[in-house]
């Protein structure tokens, strides 16, 4: 009777073990925390693992809705200008790369000495790039920024003539830091950071905030460094993407792209 009593109790904890495995078997595939021991840890990892697999794999099909507006002629116009830069004032904006020379007198001054005169177009090239760089324009008007300190300095009564600044130019053209925007001479395209760079950060930028698709015009929204870019660049750098395979053209038209994410 003793050992028919043992035997009833040991089927009896066999199948208690096996209902307890598959309870618990339950609660991992809800994701609920499973227990300690080692045997079941590994099923509850396993169960964790394709859990998560299968909400990404969801996640990724996720279509987000994108609405592609239409670039009105009002909205393709460059929206690069210094014309909200006081004449004659420092813009706080700059005070940080003025250079140690701004308050010399001669600096206004082309030296007949070619040597010198070379150094005098480096100077002022540099000045005008970091200002561009700082401000955010990519297209100066000489005949603007000529108002503008310190291409204008008041203190000094010292200002760079439209010669001088279309000798500066002349010097970033030749250097491939800028080109002509026009054909007067009178606005100068300036490269003060490449348009490879500007891809990369806005490919980075969209990853980051979750952009799936883009048109010219949302680039411009981005309000970023590259958003003040001219229409012609900014739809350059559409391309550079499309080329460089880390978007794909979304329209028959190539006006908007959507990105692809590795």
């Amino acid at each position: 009777m003793a050992e028919m009593q043992r035997k009833r109790d040991k089927k009896k904890k066999t199948t208690n073990t096996t209902d307890v495995l598959g309870e618990i078997l339950n609660e991992v595939t809800k994701g609920k925390t499973p227990p300690k021991s080692s045997d079941l840890n590994k099923i509850g990892i396993e169960a964790q693992k394709t859990a998560k697999a299968s909400t990404m794999s969801q996640q990724r099909n996720v279509t987000k809705t994108h609405t592609t507006i239409k670039i009105q002629p009002s909205q393709t116009m460059e929206t690069v200008s210094t014309t909200k830069l006081q004449a004659g004032k420092a813009d706080p904006r700059i005070k940080g790369i003025l250079p140690a020379w701004v308050g010399k007198p001669w600096r206004w001054m082309i030296p007949d000495d070619p040597k010198l005169k070379q150094q005098w177009l480096i100077t002022w090239g540099e000045f005008m790039l970091d200002f561009a760089r700082v401000l955010n324009f990519h297209i100066l008007d000489l005949q603007e920024i000529s108002l503008v300190y310190p291409f204008q300095n008041s203190l000094l009564r010292k200002k760079l003539t439209q010669t001088q600044l279309s000798q500066i130019s002349d010097y970033l053209i030749g250097i491939e830091k800028a080109k002509w925007w026009d054909d007067e001479k009178t606005r100068l395209r300036v490269h003060w950071k490449t348009l490879k760079s500007f891809t990369d950060e806005l490919y980075q930028y969209a990853f980051q905030n979750g952009y799936d698709m883009v048109t010219a015009f949302d680039i411009v929204k981005m309000k970023q460094s590259w958003s003040t870019l001219p229409p012609p660049d900014t739809r350059m750098l559409m391309k550079l993407l499309v080329e460089s395979k880390r978007a794909l053209w979304a329209d028959s038209e190539k006006k908007t792209i959507e990105f692809i994410y590795y």
